[in-house]
């Protein structure tokens, strides 16, 4: 070790303190810094929080005694933990409506596809597909979005630089991304090539994860003692080099330029 001249962090939970929290998200075409439940309709609010809560593996605590501060235990994958906080807030807690016999198939998260899918099916029968993944990798898949009146509409110019827009805001905010969407079927579907058609788009999330502290004191020690200090994440690119930048890896003015290998 006293030879190394190169360090490859892994960013989630290394450089980061992975406690995941959604603080921006997009939807009905609208960007709010507020994730309330005022701010969608009913019908938008009642079918994204179905999706959260059955589209997801993971089991966090919502603890709340008298006197005591609201807090979270994130058990599982801490991003599902963050949507779970959203739909606990807005009035769904995932332990009433995650129902197992409802559940008719899990698709799990590839990551060739960069998404997971479930199967679902309301008391009225009706069979939903929903799905949760990258954006770059979702958004070619989806034909429709929920418009600012709570209904379905084809995608158009205006929504996708809205949308656009909101995945370069989150991301220069250091938050991750991630697009939930959703289809009804008549069937259930048994591959993605079944899935990945005629998506709805029901919104865009952006999630916090901290760094650590001392990090950044940490990255210039090691730039100091003529260590390159590099980060691996799986994340946006914009977001990774937000996040870089944050945590002193990346000069606060470095720009990509064609050529330039330093972010790839």
């Amino acid at each position: 070790m006293g030879g190394a001249d190169n360090i490859c962090s892994d960013k989630t939970g290394t450089l980061t303190k992975n406690l995941m929290t959604v603080t921006r998200i997009f939807i009905e075409n609208k960007i709010h810094d507020l994730v309330e439940r005022e701010i969608v309709s009913k019908s938008t609010a009642d079918l994204f929080c179905l999706a959260i809560v059955n589209n997801s593996n993971a089991l966090p605590k919502f603890i709340s005694q008298p006197g005591q501060p609201f807090r979270i235990e994130q058990n599982g994958n801490k991003t599902e933990c963050a949507l779970l906080e959203v739909a606990y807030n807005w009035g769904y807690d995932y332990e009433k409506f995650r129902v197992k016999d409802k559940i008719k198939k899990i698709i799990p998260f590839s990551s060739e596809k960069k998404k997971m899918a479930t199967v679902y099916q309301d008391d009225k029968g009706k069979l939903y597909v929903f799905v949760k993944g990258a954006p770059d990798f979702t958004i070619p898949v989806c034909t429709h979005f929920i418009n600012e009146e709570g209904k379905i509409a084809k995608i158009n110019e205006t929504f996708s630089a809205n949308l656009d827009n909101a995945i370069n805001s989150f991301a220069a905010g250091t938050l991750r991304t991630l697009l939930l969407a959703y289809k009804e079927v008549k069937t259930v579907p048994q591959s993605w090539d079944e899935i990945e058609n005629d998506l709805i788009v029901q919104g865009l999330v952006g999630i916090k994860d901290p760094l650590r502290d001392g990090i950044k004191d940490a990255v210039h020690r090691c730039h100091e003692g003529g260590v390159l200090v590099r980060m691996v994440t799986g994340d946006n690119k914009a977001t990774a080099i937000a996040i870089a930048k944050e945590a002193g890896i990346l000069e606060e003015s470095w720009q990509p330029s064609d050529g330039d290998y330093t972010v790839m």
